[in-house]
């Protein structure tokens, strides 16, 4: 598995539109465009992007592309400008590892009943039981 750096910063490429709205793009990761009607916005949405596309990395066991420097920065257009997208990723990280997913589960009719009829929670004691049976504490979450 790659090792997990904690801070990105990564140019992104921004274009200022006829409209006045703004495209932005990561020369680093082909195939990455934002449209914005602002720049703030424009902004926000390629962090998201970028958050999105390093957890994708991470989750593969890929490492990411070095960060261009501007100088190896081409642009389509003399009015085009860089930015620089900066992410902490540990929240980011936490955040999608605590992510809840579903996982099917089978088990008797009449135990299915009995619990329903007593009202119990079914992912709160699957979750509760794992945890015991792996060893893990509330400290270890």
């Amino acid at each position: 598995m790659a090792t997990q750096v904690p801070r990105y910063i990564y140019p992104v490429v921004a274009e200022q539109g006829e409209d006045g709205g703004y495209g932005l793009y990561f020369p680093d990761f082909p195939g990455t465009a934002i449209l914005a009607p602002d720049i703030h916005t424009a902004v926000k949405d390629a962090k998201d992007m970028l958050i999105n596309l390093l957890l994708e990395m991470e989750e593969r066991g890929e490492v990411p592309p070095a960060p261009s420097t501007p100088a190896q920065i081409e642009f389509e257009d003399p009015s085009d400008k860089i930015v620089f997208v900066d992410v902490y990723m540990p929240p980011y990280r936490d955040e999608a590892a605590n992510k809840s997913v579903t996982k099917n589960c089978t088990l008797p009719k009449w135990l299915r009943e009995a619990a329903d009829e007593a009202g119990l929670n079914y992912s709160q004691i699957l979750q509760s039981g794992l945890k015991e049976a792996l060893g893990l504490g509330k400290q270890n979450r």
